[in-house]
């Protein structure tokens, strides 16, 4: 069966005590009221981390016209993003190589060379979300219904805790924390860093390359 948000909202109801009683179609207040709990809960949980399944890299749509700003090319940013770009490129795939000098006005990214990339924090839908990511949401998700559906603001601060940890730890404490720093560990160390510094790409010959300090394997 699909998990969407509806499925979502409604384990969320369930986690506490009200049931499945959310569908699309119930044009109730408090129908509305759970619905538009959806974006705060989105828009708070993502915001909070650069989530390795939500991330996703495009190849840049560069524009017919020179920009007027000084630049040699303006491209056009994916418009499915959440947010400016987590990482711009100049090359991508398996030896992606960082970009370095670009500027980010009005929507689009200038740069002098032809062909650029960006990684970017994307919406995904919940039938992707990894399913520890999909717990801990549910769980929060139910502390931001307990307000709307049962007007506990106990049951609310039992949730957030639950999710995000005491106060104290703004956000970075329980079942969230515990994703986030598995999150980080599980994130890939690039040579891009290695490959794109000035310092380290330059040949024992004294002339610049585009290999690491290592070399060629």
């Amino acid at each position: 069966m699909a998990i969407n948000k509806t499925t979502i909202i409604n384990q969320a109801l369930t986690l506490i005590g009200a049931g499945s009683m959310f569908s699309v179609d119930d044009g109730s207040e408090l129908s509305e009221q759970i619905e538009a709990t959806w974006p705060m809960a989105v828009d708070h949980i993502f915001g909070m981390h650069d989530w390795s399944f939500s991330k996703k890299t495009f190849k840049n749509r560069r524009l017919a016209d020179r920009p007027e700003n000084g630049w040699a090319y303006a491209f056009e940013l994916p418009g499915n993003r959440l947010g400016p770009p987590l990482l711009n490129l100049e090359s991508a795939g398996s030896n992606p190589r960082t970009l370095r000098n670009f500027a980010l006005e009005e929507g689009l990214l200038f740069a002098n060379v032809p062909d650029t990339w960006s990684q970017c924090k994307v919406l995904v839908d919940p039938d992707y979300w990894d399913p520890p990511f999909r717990s801990a949401f549910i769980v929060a998700l139910g502390g931001y219904l307990a307000v709307p559906v049962w007007q506990d603001a106990d049951l609310q601060d039992q949730k957030f805790t639950q999710a995000f940890g005491t106060p104290s730890r703004e956000g970075t404490g329980g079942m969230f924390g515990r994703l986030m720093a598995q999150d980080k560990t599980a994130a890939p160390i690039g040579a891009d860093f290695m490959a794109s510094d000035p310092l380290t790409a330059v040949h024992h010959t004294g002339g610049r390359g585009l290999l690491p300090w290592h070399g060629e394997f």
